[in-house]
Order: C-alpha cells, then sequence, then structure tokens
C-alpha cells in the first residue's frame, strides 16, 4: 500500500517533488488552467538545486517499463512491478508483453509551447500552468495511477503533485466563477489539432447526455454548439489559422482518422463548475511554424472561446461547495485506485 502521509506537509503548497513540475500562479482575473504532461526533458541523474540555501540535491530516478505483462487470470495488461515480475532459476526478471506496449515519448516542444501559450495571455489572465518536467520514461500523470507510476515511488510522489496542483488552481479559482482546464499533449500521425472531450461528438446520441462529457457544465447551459458549432473551441482555431481541426464538420476521410477522446487528467478534474479539454497538437507543424506564433493563435482562439461561451459566473444552480479542499480531492483520488492496487497486490 502507499503511504499517502509521506506524501503531504513536505514542501509548500506550490512546490514538487524535486521541482519536477513546475507551477505558475495564474492572473487575478483568470478562469484558466492549462498544462503539459508529456513536455518532459529531465530525466536519469537528476540534479537539482533546493531554493533555500543554495544546496546541490541529486537523485537517480527509476525509469518506467516500456509495456505491462498480460494477466490470464483478467484476461488484460496489468501495470504494476510486482505483478509482471517473474522467477526463473531464482532469478527474478521483468516479463513484459508486446501486448502492453506503452508510448513513453516525450518532447521538450510541448512544455515550451504550452508555456508560450500561457505568457501569451495579458498579466491578469495568465492562466494557472502545471508542467511536467520529467519524460514520460519517469513519470505519465496524464494516466491513471498505475500505468503512469507502476507504483515506483519516485514516479507516484511526481503524480501526486502534478494532480495536486491542478487541484490547487482549481480551487484557487473560486466560486462563483466557472473554470476550464486544458491539458496539451501531442501526436505525429497527422496534421491536425485534435480536441478531445470525453467522447465522440459525431454521435448525435451523446451529445443530449451531458454527464457523459467533461464539457458537461457547458453542454448543459449551452448545447452542442460549445463542441461542434460557431461557439466551439474548433471554430475559434480555424479562424486563428488552424485549416483541420477535430472536431468539427468533416469530410468521411476525416472521420476516419483515430484520436484520443480523453485524458484520465480531463476525466478527472472535469466536474460541474470546470469544463476540461483535451488538445492534442500535431507536433510537426513546428517544423513550418514558429512556438511563438503558434501561441499567439491558440491563446487568442482559447480567449474567445473563453468570452463567447462567459465562463466566468457560475450559474444559478451550482453550490460554492463544489470547490472541494484539494487534501480532500486527493485522497479521493488515490481512493477512486485504491481498489485496483488492492486487486493487483493480492
Amino acid at each position: 500500500m502507499i503511504e499517502l502521509r509521506s506524501y503531504f506537509g513536505q514542501y509548500a503548497d506550490d512546490q514538487s517533488y524535486l521541482s519536477s513540475i513546475e507551477f505558475n500562479r495564474g492572473g487575478n482575473a483568470t478562469s484558466l488552467i492549462i498544462s503539459s504532461p508529456h513536455g518532459g526533458f529531465l530525466g536519469a541523474n537528476l540534479t537539482l538545486k533546493k531554493s533555500s540555501n543554495n544546496e546541490t540535491l541529486s537523485t537517480i530516478l527509476t525509469e518506467l517499463p516500456v509495456a505491462g505483462c498480460y494477466n490470464d487470470t483478467v484476461k488484460q495488461c496489468v501495470y504494476t512491478l510486482k505483478d509482471c515480475l517473474k522467477s526463473s532459476n531464482k532469478t527474478i526478471s521483468y516479463h513484459a508483453d508486446a501486448r502492453c506496449v506503452i508510448d513513453r515519448s516525450s518532447t521538450l516542444s510541448m512544455y515550451l509551447l504550452t508555456r508560450s501559450i500561457a505568457k501569451a495571455f495579458v498579466s491578469n489572465h495568465h492562466p494557472f500552468t502545471i508542467l511536467n518536467k520529467l519524460t514520460r520514461q519517469y513519470v505519465d500523470p496524464a494516466e491513471n495511477l498505475l500505468l503512469g507510476t507502476f507504483l515506483l515511488e519516485s514516479a507516484i510522489r511526481v503524480y501526486f503533485d502534478y494532480h495536486r496542483l491542478i487541484a490547487m488552481a482549481k480551487e484557487a479559482i473560486r466560486s462563483p466563477s466557472r473554470g476550464l482546464f486544458i491539458e496539451f499533449i501531442f501526436h505525429r500521425h497527422s496534421q491536425t489539432v485534435q480536441l478531445g472531450y470525453g467522447f465522440d461528438p459525431f454521435s448525435s446520441s451523446r451529445l443530449s447526455k451531458p454527464l457523459e462529457s467533461t464539457m458537461r457544465e457547458l453542454i448543459s447551459r449551452s448545447g452542442p454548439s460549445v463542441i461542434i458549432g460557431n461557439s466551439s473551441l474548433a471554430y475559434f482555431l480555424r479562424l486563428n489559422g488552424f485549416d483541420y481541426v477535430i472536431p468539427m464538420e468533416q469530410s468521411q476521410q476525416q472521420r476516419q482518422i483515430r484520436y484520443l477522446l480523453s485524458t484520465y487528467s480531463t476525466r478527472m478534474h472535469a466536474d460541474q463548475r470546470f469544463n476540461a479539454i483535451l488538445f492534442s497538437y500535431p507536433i510537426e507543424r513546428l517544423r513550418k511554424h514558429s512556438i511563438e506564433k503558434e501561441a499567439k493563435r491558440i491563446a487568442k482562439a482559447i480567449e474567445q472561446f473563453i468570452q463567447t461561451n462567459n465562463i466566468k459566473i457560475l450559474s444559478s444552480f451550482a453550490s460554492p461547495s463544489l470547490s472541494a479542499n484539494r487534501i480532500v480531492w486527493l485522497f479521493l483520488l488515490f481512493l477512486s485506485q485504491c481498489c485496483t492496487i488492492l486487486y493487483n497486490y493480492h
């Protein structure tokens, strides 16, 4: 079992384990939180300086396996180090399975792009930013706890910091304000910006079920136009120079492109006050476009989306009690995965 007490009270609210999560507070008028889980550039033999007494601290991080292992009993991949260890002739080895391969790629460009997007806003509207500086070889905070950490201690510490800082930013945007959380990841399989809302927006029967979306507050208030209409982020991205954006009205060929509908992070942090969008950026665009210009285009589109959809004042049916204490929230995050952890350990 994970010893929770070791993850509280070790450092200030806006600090993280070995400073591996960069946290920047938002402006006094912001309702926006943005994050980058896969922009990491730090890794083995990590050396950082403590800010208090300029002391240099070194640590060796443990790499996550490139794949999980297949459990024949439950007929699925499992992602804990203990379950994937095999003993043969008194030798213990890790037994990976090709069916359970995980993408461990990161790119500094996503860290730089997300940070530049934040800087493109005027000072009082600067978003809160949470940027993971460790590569995905050591932690993947956008996945669930098992898949993102394999329950390795250093990975767990960074993972909890990432989600704790998002929760802290949500609490800082106090009721009666609505909020918007956008998580920036990247892909290489197309030149298309891809937006994920937790479900396929082209299944019209699903649009009438906002509880199945990470945008349920906006859908319940404004309808499906906030995803596929003239009030959508896709619409404003097109106005600002992005020719191909999913989701929007597509040709049959574009509809065949498979894209990520959500991450664990966007599903976990979406609620009745905060809308969450997964923004998957086609990293190959940076061969032809500068990070600064791309950031300004994206920031302008987000600003127009927020203004058009009034993501500022909470609707009358919501309650201030929705802003939960961040420690309670983090404990609930742990409990939500506890059953899975216990199963794998037994």
